[in-house]
Order: structure tokens, then sequence, then C-alpha cells
């Protein structure tokens, strides 16, 4: 499975191109960014695809020296659970 990255978000297409997972963040001022949509197609439920969509938003904004707001409720409960975002986490 491949991770791509698009305008303000990353993403997993199936075998035909369709669109089966995405997490969506807005870059806000200079230093922040939201995150503000995750969704994950029922067919890939239960294998990490979540988790690896926000670690690569983690990743980018590490980059980017921009601070997250994780606004999506999936994304939030990532940061509530993953003690390695917490200095990222604005």
């Amino acid at each position: 499975m491949e991770i791509l990255e698009g305008n303000n978000n990353f993403y997993v297409n199936d075998a035909q191109g369709n669109l089966i997972a995405e997490v969506v963040f807005v870059p806000t001022g200079e230093h922040l960014a939201i995150i503000d949509h995750t969704d994950v197609d029922e067919s890939l439920k239960g294998q990490g695809v979540g988790k690896q969509l926000v670690a690569k938003v983690v990743e980018k904004m590490r980059k980017e020296n921009r601070k997250i707001i994780p606004l999506c409720p999936f994304a939030k409960h990532e940061f509530d659970t993953t003690p390695e975002y917490q200095d990222i986490r604005a």
C-alpha cells in the first residue's frame, strides 16, 4: 500500500485509482496546521492505515516547524494516546 501526498492531504488509492483512505490537514498561519478529517474505507479498517496517515502529517509538520491541532476525532485520539506526538500538539 502506497501513501500518496496531495494538496494538504495524504491518501491511499485502490488498484483502480479510487480513493480508499485520506487524512486532510489545513495549514493555518505560519506555525500551525489543523487535522480536520480522516477517513478509511471499511475494507482497510483495523489495519493501521489511519495511524499511518496521521503519522505522515506529523512527519511533514515537524519538517515545516508547525504545531498541530487535531480537530478530527480519530486524529485527536491518536494524539491523546501517542506520547511521541505531544511535542507537536498545539
